[in-house]
């Protein structure tokens, strides 16, 4: 198949819930190799972390005893964490065959296991450790040549643009899967719009929402509030959110004069791919009815992620939609003693990002209620 081809079916298949990586290998296969291996490094553990490589069983073991023991004797891995940003590095340029021959890493498993060339790149990730990949050869064919490692530098963008929004994707598909099932365990409903407030999506809460509550209705398609004052309220609320991309939080009620029947959450929709996947929506609005219990609280994540008191609380608060900004003018502390705190929750919650950390949060929380 045409190198140019591949490219692009590498990303489209990079939004995709599967596929990826068959292609990848493909991809790989154009360049040379047999193998692909990325993951990133963790220092603190001196192994690798979401290690990912060809979709093959056959090397499931080899893979797992990388990661445990062979990774931290891997003489090429400095070659490839030093080198710049998605500057190609070949072990043939940097180890002779007396180097091979007295390594432990080649000796003991590199060469038992068939591979012997490796041609690795480390990617950036925003927000994240680098990734480092490895495109490995087998032990019976020769060393990469020019024309080989000029078409991986060729392809050196592809390759790091594809495999972040691949990953990207995994957290989307994730916690689209997560939010389906948290949201009918909790009861919330969840409404799409695009710029102009027609709904694009709404799950079986919302549609549910839209037959049985008084103050809620779509009109033209679009979102909106059975009483004048109340829509009045809601399309200024709504519009605010698109401007100034703040979230916002409202109550309607059924007449005037009555209690608050519906609570809303307008927040813009985070992300690209995320606006892609909810039908090129801008907004999203969160409800819930009077008398529903909050998602959770600050009890809960405090006992099952042993967080402090502190901690909990930005939370909390976190999964209720705040940013950090927000939650830091509202508890009256500097944004410092928020990010410190935030940093802690990720720790606990082996997370590396908000997104992370909430939909970590309330998986823990939903599985534990349902084993009760």
């Amino acid at each position: 198949m045409p190198r140019d081809h591949l490219i692009g079916d590498l990303y489209e298949a990079a939004v995709r819930e599967d596929g990826f990586l068959e292609v990848f290998q493909a991809v790989a296969e154009t360049l040379g190799a047999n193998v692909f291996h990325m993951f990133s490094w963790d220092a603190l553990r001196n192994a690798p972390h979401l290690s990912i490589y060809t979709p093959d069983v056959n090397w499931d073991d080899i893979v797992e005893r990388y990661d445990q023991y062979y990774g931290a004797l891997d003489p090429r891995r400095s070659f490839v964490e030093t080198a710049a940003i998605g500057q190609f590095v070949c072990c043939q340029d940097r180890l002779s065959e007396q180097d091979i021959a007295r390594s432990e890493f080649f000796q003991d498993y590199q060469l038992p296991a068939g591979l012997r060339y490796l041609m690795g790149v480390r990617l950036a990730r925003a927000g994240s450790d680098d990734i480092l990949l490895g495109l490995l050869r087998a032990k019976d064919r020769p060393p990469y040549t020019l024309e080989e490692r000029g078409a991986a530098a060729s392809l050196v963008g592809h390759l790091q643009r594809s495999i972040n929004l691949w990953q990207d994707a995994r957290i989307l598909h994730r916690d689209a899967a997560l939010g389906n099932e948290l949201m009918e365990q909790l009861g919330l409903a969840v409404f799409a719009l695009d710029r102009s407030f027609r709904l694009v999506f709404a799950n079986q809460g919302a549609q549910a929402m839209l037959r049985a509550t008084a103050c809620l209705k779509l009109e033209h398609g679009r979102l909106a509030a059975t009483t004048a004052a109340e829509n009045d309220g809601l399309q200024a609320a709504m519009a605010r959110v698109g401007k100034t991309r703040k979230g916002e939080s409202l109550a309607l009620r059924a007449a005037a004069g009555a209690p608050p029947e519906i609570f809303l959450n307008i927040a813009c929709v985070p992300g690209l791919v995320t606006r892609a996947a909810l039908g090129d929506a801008t907004l999203l609005v969160t409800a819930r009815r009077r008398g529903t219990a909050p998602l959770v609280t600050a009890r809960q994540l405090q006992g099952a992620f042993r967080l402090s008191a502190a901690e909990a609380a930005v939370a909390e608060a976190l999964i209720c939609g705040k940013s950090p900004d927000e939650y830091a003018a509202s508890a009256g502390v500097s944004l410092a003693t928020v990010r410190t705190q935030l940093r802690a929750i990720f720790d606990k919650t082996n997370t590396r990002s908000q997104a992370e950390a909430v939909g970590a949060m309330l998986w823990v929380l939903s599985q534990d209620g349902r084993d009760r």
